[in-house]
């Protein structure tokens, strides 16, 4: 993951601060950025940076969810193109297939995949960065960009769209605040972050679809991924892979070349398909350890190891430890 954010990811907090008096020298003490700076919509700042000033806006506020008191000031229009992009679409459908594939696009620390069957559609999000503490804040925050997402864009309908909503965290003593803000069937204490809903619901017109607006949008964020560098090959084989797609055959084959083509453009940019695929299961396999109540013989078999050894075997070559003791280390 690029370790640099868009400043309109920390903006909104300068927002929050001033609604509930929180100084901003206070906001920002310990990292490097400044008032100013966040004013620059075009910069760019390190992510360690705005973990800083969550830090200090989960310690000063007296809002007992941070991440959700937040997303009042993440809306559509705060993604610039590609917030103007998703309400341009026909329907929800669209806007949720072309935004996983224009999450590098986003301010999202996690890793969003999206499964499609017949008539469902899940859209799961894994822990790719430690978060430590302020975990919650991006978790909820990212999930409520989803609600206001689908109230600025369907609002007589917004509540029926999302049929379940599985959170991996424990449940807060104050979770009827969770389960009211968001009006969605909710689950805490589960092995992974989910949004599950009936593709159905999600072909109502949108009422800002305008298909001129959304090719100009469309165009322009693909000006933007190449110009954040998001668009390489690397970046472009990892995103088919959280997809589902494993195949390097049918990934070269989405690619219009050979596999040989293919690999050949990932060593010129010194990387190579067993890297990126690794990586992201390694990723898959520390985020289960973490962050759900799954065995380790369930996890190895849902990473596509067929005996527990062997992933023990490999996870203590990654790590140095064996998946027992990760799990036991990361939770103190």
């Amino acid at each position: 993951m690029d370790n640099l954010v868009t400043t309109m990811s920390v903006f909104p907090l300068l927002q929050c601060a001033a609604e509930e008096g929180i100084a901003v020298s206070d906001l920002l003490a310990g990292s490097q950025l400044t008032e100013n700076l966040l004013c620059d919509h075009e910069r760019r700042v390190p992510f360690h940076e705005e973990c800083v000033v969550v830090s200090n806006y989960m310690r000063l506020t007296r809002e007992p969810h941070p991440g959700l008191s937040a997303s009042a000031h993440y809306h559509y229009n705060c993604f610039g193109v590609l917030g103007a992009a998703l309400v341009s679409h026909p329907n929800m459908l669209e806007a949720c297939r072309f935004l996983v594939r224009y999450v590098a696009l986003t301010f999202t620390p996690f890793l969003v995949t999206t499964q499609e069957d017949e008539n469902i559609l899940r859209a799961r999000y894994l822990d790719r960065l430690d978060l430590g503490k302020c975990r919650e804040y991006y978790l909820l925050r990212d999930l409520a960009f989803v609600r206001n997402l689908c109230r600025e864009a369907n609002p007589e309908h917004w509540q029926q769209l999302v049929t379940r909503m599985d959170i991996a965290m424990p449940e807060p003593a104050d979770s009827q605040r969770v389960y009211d803000f968001f009006a969605w069937p909710i689950r805490f204490d589960v092995d992974e972050t989910l949004i599950e809903t009936h593709k159905s619901a999600l072909l109502q017109p949108l009422r800002l679809a305008n298909p001129m607006t959304l090719e100009l949008m469309v165009r322009q964020c693909d000006e933007l991924l190449i110009k954040r560098q998001h668009n390489s090959w690397r970046s472009r084989v990892e995103s088919l892979l959280l997809q589902g797609v494993m195949d390097i055959n049918l990934i070269a084959e989405k690619f219009c070349c050979s596999e040989r083509t293919l690999r050949r453009h990932l060593q010129r940019e010194g990387s190579s398909f067993h890297e990126i695929a690794l990586q992201l299961l390694q990723q898959r396999a520390i985020h289960y350890l973490k962050y759900s109540r799954l065995s380790v013989e369930v996890i190895a078999n849902r990473l596509g190891y067929s005996e527990t050894a062997a992933f023990d075997h490999a996870f203590k070559r990654w790590t140095g430890r064996t998946p027992t003791q990760y799990r036991m280390d990361a939770h103190g």
